[in-house]
């Protein structure tokens, strides 16, 4: 079953509920999805993003409260998360309020940041309202390029007839945009060390 396809009858058919599991895991691909049904006016805007912000919002807490508590358990002795958990921890030791309002733009290192947030001393009230920020803002973010890609669509192609051809297109394009775009942020913030307060 080709991908586009799948997601618009996902999303059609279970709306919110799809936006809203989706969020819990990567869901940029079901928020655009969800973001070109909304313009279509399937589905209403403003609660594609709360159902988008809150699924997101409780998946990096879930995962910061692991890295919180998870001493002696079987998520420490991961090797797998443990060498993932690793790759981040320079980044996230020298600026955590950064990495929780920034890391939903940092694909691949979403589940590892608040992971990895969680074994610092960083409060969890800290947490949790530069994480929202962060969260709105990337909502805010891939509700508008749905948007966006559905007019231009629309103006090129006419009413969407196209859109199992197109939308394939438009979200590879947008997720290799947002990879590299990540690279660059992941590489900026190893290079450039932390300023020291005046």
């Amino acid at each position: 079953m080709e991908l586009s396809p799948y997601l618009l009858q996902l999303v059609e058919t279970y709306g919110y509920l799809a936006v809203f599991l989706g969020s819990l895991f990567e869901g940029d691909a079901l928020l655009l999805v969800a973001s070109f049904l909304a313009y279509l006016g399937k589905l209403d805007l403003p609660l594609v993003m709360l159902a988008a912000f809150f699924g997101t919002w409780l998946s990096d807490i879930i995962w910061f409260l692991l890295g919180r508590y998870s001493h002696n358990t079987w998520l420490a002795r991961s090797e797998f998360l443990n060498s993932l958990s690793n790759r981040s921890a320079d980044i996230v030791g020298k600026r955590p309020r950064l990495m929780a309002l920034s890391m939903r733009f940092m694909y691949g290192l979403r589940m590892v940041i608040p992971f990895s947030l969680g074994k610092t001393p960083m409060s969890t009230s800290s947490f949790l309202i530069y994480n929202a920020v962060g969260v709105w803002i990337w909502v805010f973010v891939f509700t508008a390029l749905g948007y966006f890609f559905a007019t231009i669509t629309e103006t090129i192609f006419g009413r969407m007839k196209h859109l199992e051809i197109i939308l394939p297109i438009i979200i590879v394009t947008t997720l290799l945009l947002f990879i590299y775009a990540s690279h660059i942020i992941e590489y900026a913030l190893k290079i450039y060390p932390k300023r020291e307060p005046r």
